[in-house]
């Protein structure tokens, strides 16, 4: 791969969620300076933390494994991520989040 994503992609979905690094970094039990390592100086963080901040920040795997389907445009992103979210979700809120989404579009 010609082009490093994975900091970019957690920096991008960090920023997203109204994280700072130092919050991100209580979330994993981490030092914040291991954060900007990760996004700004190509530190790749083992498998579990990894698997963390990939569940913390609802990145999609594909993102960060295949980077040349990264989302194009924000919307993209956004349907990505609650995509990722309703996965988490159980079938009754599944249902809601539906028919909330059916209203919406009327």
């Amino acid at each position: 791969m010609e082009h490093d994503v994975l900091g970019e992609v957690i920096k991008e979905s960090r920023l997203r969620k109204g994280l700072s690094q130092e919050q991100l970094a209580e979330m994993l039990n981490c030092s914040p300076r291991h954060i900007m390592a990760i996004e700004n100086e190509h530190k790749k963080p083992g498998y579990k933390r990894l698997y963390k901040i990939i569940r913390l920040l609802n990145i999609p795997a594909d993102t960060i494994f295949y980077p040349e389907r990264r989302a194009a445009t924000k919307q993209d992103a956004a349907l990505d991520e609650l995509i990722n979210m309703l996965h988490m979700c159980d079938e009754r809120t599944v249902r809601s989040v539906a028919a909330a989404v059916r209203e919406s579009l009327k």
